[in-house]
């Protein structure tokens, strides 16, 4: 064989061996991609797999600015000990081991012996802390080896975002709650697709013996928008004379639970709304929104939308005489009895609403709608005054109003009108609403006629600007004609002044409104169980508020007048000392995230939560929103002249005055509004008045 053939050989050789090796291969691939593709594409699934991330989660704010409900980062940290280098583990692990000890407990030798173990079994992410502070990550991130960052350290650092209410349990029902293994609720659940930040998807490893996922690359090199902020109608002065005015009845009546709305009443906003109830421990908290979610049998609070129905259809007016029979009527072999058995056989239907009569309130209903054609008349005058409806408002779990209607047959007795349904419904039993739906009504006799929706927020805010602003809604421009809510508001006078309410006096103000006791077990015998309500309005003469108190289940004094009343009129004394304080912002829009104070508490408390901030050397700030970040403009504070003191709390303002030796005669709580010296001035008097709000 010659040298060429031999070549030629070799060359076929090695040509065809390359070929059966790829054939090899490329049967392998489809082999793997086609036959077992499944079965791997499944194993890396459970490893490593795309999976959403939100980014940072808006605020929610009070009408005035205070914070409700904000995201407070916390860090879990994690070791890559297989990426130090063995001369910086080897040099480091005793320093890095004395640092661990001296801030987070354990020994240096425990926390050594756990570092070289992990580092032996080569662990990737060896979790370090969980759960701590930005203060701490930071401490943290600066000790030997993990000082040397991500790729040379080891050092892996993973930021979450935890709910916070700086108020606690104050209107925290209503604010919500936010939870990724349950439903959100309250505000958080209302206004979630605002509040939440950018939504994308992010890939992540599970790691053997791990229960969470942690980002395949540096969550950090990602950037997410972060979500808006919504502002309540909420004044937290007015939240928090309702609460605990409300907290005060509830432990000196053993109560089980009760709640307090206060609403405006030209626009329905919601100003405060309380809702506690008593948990496993015996201490009250907000654990359920009683004022939407709960209904039941609301009693004499009722009789103001039975009598502006019975007035509305002209089956009585507020002279007509009315047969009490002393206190006691029996209708269709069904006994009635008013409160107390007074004696009385007659009285005006004025005189009926001021005394809480239940007899008059039936008799009234009993001669108006005798007959089925009655029966239907009265259920579509409270139908047409919108009384079946929900009020609408923006938080899940509004209970529908039920009642009775005439105009369905059925053969279910609960479901079925018959003649003592009128008499009952006219004071508020065979019936059931929420404590919202009933103030509603309230609310619209104060606002001549006018039935608003209730509602909670006002507006939205992003990156500093009001990108949405919810506006008051009509539901009802006219529940019924002027003259019968002008004797709807003449009745309510009359029973606070000389009806149920009369020992219920408020100095320098006045109220209209009407008490209510329901007894919530008629149908058993042995111990008796109450509700006890007041709702209302005030001033009298140009109303600004309305407000509902109940008080589920007192022990001891029950009636309405004895339990929710005193809470009502506390109520309405002590917001009525509020209003003179009350200052309109001179900007809506940027006044709510404006403050003014020290320079270094502002740097502490933004570095704290890591917010970003433009900073500044001055030691006095006025800190204002831009569409990126907060930003410090310095305040200036001359010696000898009197400085501007507006939006300082009472600390930082005295420490101002006394620097420049004035005393501070303090009225009210809270940030500066006003003073008595004009800023600018020169200062000749050493004296000068603040007033806060």
């Amino acid at each position: 064989m010659d040298r060429k053939t031999e070549l030629l050989i070799r060359v076929y050789l090695v040509f065809f061996g390359f070929v059966l090796f790829a054939l090899l291969i490329l049967g392998k691939v489809i082999k793997i991609s086609l036959v077992e593709g499944e079965k791997y594409r499944a194993e890396v699934g459970k490893n490593i797999k795309l999976k959403e991330v939100e980014g940072q989660r808006g605020d929610i704010y009070s009408i005035n600015g205070n914070l409700l409900a904000t995201s407070i980062p916390q860090f879990d940290i994690y070791v890559d000990l297989v990426t130090p280098k063995e001369k910086l583990f080897n040099e480091n692990i005793d320093a890095l081991s004395r640092s661990m000890a001296e801030h987070f407990g354990k020994t240096a030798k425990e926390w050594k012996t756990e570092l070289v173990i992990g580092r032996k079994n080569g662990n990737k992410y060896h979790t370090l802390m969980r759960s701590v502070t930005k203060d701490q990550n930071d401490l943290v991130s600066s000790f030997p080896i993990l000082n040397k960052g991500p790729h040379k350290g080891g050092f892996i650092s993973i930021r979450k975002s935890i709910r916070e209410k700086p108020y606690k349990e104050m209107c925290s029902r209503t604010i919500g709650l936010n939870r990724s293994n349950a439903s959100k609720i309250g505000l958080e659940r209302a206004f979630d697709n605002f509040l939440k930040g950018d939504t994308e998807q992010r890939l992540m490893q599970k790691f053997p013996g791990r229960d969470n996922w942690l980002p395949v690359f540096d969550p950090d090199e990602i950037s997410q928008k972060r979500g808006a902020d919504i502002v309540t109608t909420l004044d937290m002065r007015i939240q928090d004379i309702a609460h605990n005015e409300l907290l005060n009845v509830m432990h000196s009546s053993k109560a089980k639970a009760g709640t307090v709305v206060v609403m405006e009443v030209k626009t329905g906003a919601i100003k405060a709304i309380v809702n506690l109830g008593v948990n496993a421990n015996g201490n009250y908290v907000e654990d359920y929104n009683y004022a939407v979610g709960r209904k039941s049998e609301p009693g004499s609070t009722f009789k103001l939308i039975a009598a502006l129905a019975m007035l509305k259809d002209k089956k009585v007016t507020l002279d007509t005489e009315v047969s009490l029979q002393g206190g006691r009527r029996t209708f269709y072999g069904r006994e009635m009895k008013d409160s107390k058995i007074h004696g009385i056989s007659k009285a005006t239907f004025k005189e009926v609403f001021e005394m809480s009569s239940n007899v008059g309130m039936g008799t009234v209903a009993h001669n108006g709608y005798k007959n089925r054609e009655g029966w239907k008349q009265f259920y579509n005058t409270l139908e047409g005054m919108g009384v079946m409806k929900k009020t609408g408002i923006e938080i899940f779990g509004e209970n529908n109003p039920f009642f009775k209607n005439p105009n369905k047959d059925t053969t279910d007795v609960a479901l079925r009108w018959g003649g003592t349904t009128a008499p009952w419904m006219s004071h508020g039993y065979a019936l059931e609403m929420t404590p919202l739906q009933v103030l509603n009504y309230y609310n619209a006799v104060a606002n001549d006629g006018r039935l608003m929706k209730p509602y909670l927020v006002s507006e939205i805010v992003n990156e500093g600007k009001v990108v949405k602003r919810l506006h008051p809604q009509v539901l009802n421009d006219e529940i019924a004609e002027p003259s019968v809510i002008t004797d709807a508001q003449e009745l309510l006078i009359s029973v606070a002044e000389r009806g149920t309410a009369r020992n219920l006096k408020v100095k320098n103000t006045s109220f209209a409104g009407k008490t209510g006791t329901t007894r919530i077990n008629y149908w058993l015998d042995g111990a008796k169980q109450y509700n006890a309500s007041f709702a209302g309005y005030f001033p009298a003469e140009s109303p600004k508020y309305s407000a509902i108190v109940v008080v589920y289940d007192p022990e001891g004094a029950y009636y309405g007048a004895q339990v929710a009343g005193p809470v009502f009129r506390n109520i309405v004394q002590r917001i009525s000392g509020l209003e003179d304080r009350i200052v309109p912002s001179d900007n809506e829009e940027t006044a709510l995230l404006a403050h003014t104070g020290y320079n270094a508490d502002f740097e502490n408390v933004l570095d704290y939560i890591g917010m970003d901030y433009s900073k500044s050397k001055s030691k006095w700030v006025d800190m204002k929103t831009s569409s990126e970040a907060l930003v410090f403009e310095k305040k200036k504070i001359k010696n000898g002249e009197v400085p501007n003191l507006k939006g300082l709390g009472l600390r930082d303002a005295t420490y101002v005055l006394e620097s420049l030796g004035m005393d501070a005669e303090v009225d009210g709580i809270g940030k500066v509004y006003k003073q008595s010296v004009s800023p600018g001035r020169m200062i000749t008097e050493k004296s000068i008045k603040i007033y806060l709000q």
